[in-house]
């Protein structure tokens, strides 16, 4: 299933490369630039905390060594609402090929259904869509110096990994819980699931 799953990564990378793309005039994100990776929870579904596992025991011996830490010392928190993902080493993600369906998408406005917009967070740090955006109202006012429209995606975690996919790309996400909660779990443990 896993590289049934990496399959449907490949077409889903695509199509979030043609969506940044298409709101260059507004992304600020750049290599070195963690803000998202340094405050979160990290939700995500069993299959894509699988992947990233699978990403992990590839690492060099230093670079696990690195992240074991830095898991050991999330899980000596008590449950912690938002922390730096362990991944993360000198700025960049070390399972970056793996990474969860909520990173590959985080930079641009997403929407699920009929909810509201989700502008990134970053806009109050001067970051993406920060151009356009209008702190009294919570709203993207206009558009770029191009005319570029502020486009809003429906790439929503929850549209990510909806039954549509499942079934197109014949794989299974399971349940969700966030990246603490999943190492809480598995973490240092014999995991058949893992190494099946």
């Amino acid at each position: 299933m896993i590289n049934r799953y990496k399959e449907y990564l490949s077409a889903l990378d695509k199509k979030l490369e043609t969506m940044f793309k298409k709101q260059a005039p507004f992304i600020k994100c750049k290599k070195g630039c963690v803000h998202c990776c340094s405050d979160g929870e990290y939700p995500m579904s069993e299959l894509e905390f699988i992947n990233i596992m699978l990403e992990y025991m590839k690492l060099d011996a230093e670079k696990r060594s690195k992240v074991d830490k830095n898991i050991k010392e999330l899980l000596n928190k008590d449950n912690p609402y938002s922390y730096t993902c362990p991944f993360l080493l000198n700025g960049e993600c070390s399972v970056y090929p793996a990474r969860a369906l909520i990173c590959r998408a985080f930079g641009l406005i997403t929407f699920f259904k009929n909810e509201r917009k989700k502008i990134p967070f970053c806009v109050s740090m001067g970051l993406n869509y920060s151009d356009v955006y209008c702190e009294q109202t919570s709203e993207i006012e206009e558009n770029a110096p191009d005319g570029t429209e502020a486009k809003a995606y429906n790439v929503d975690r929850r549209t990510l990994r909806c039954k549509d996919i499942e079934e197109s790309f014949d794989i299974f996400f399971g349940e969700d819980k966030n990246l603490y909660d999943w190492l809480k779990e598995n973490f240092g443990k014999e995991c058949p699931i893992l190494w099946s």
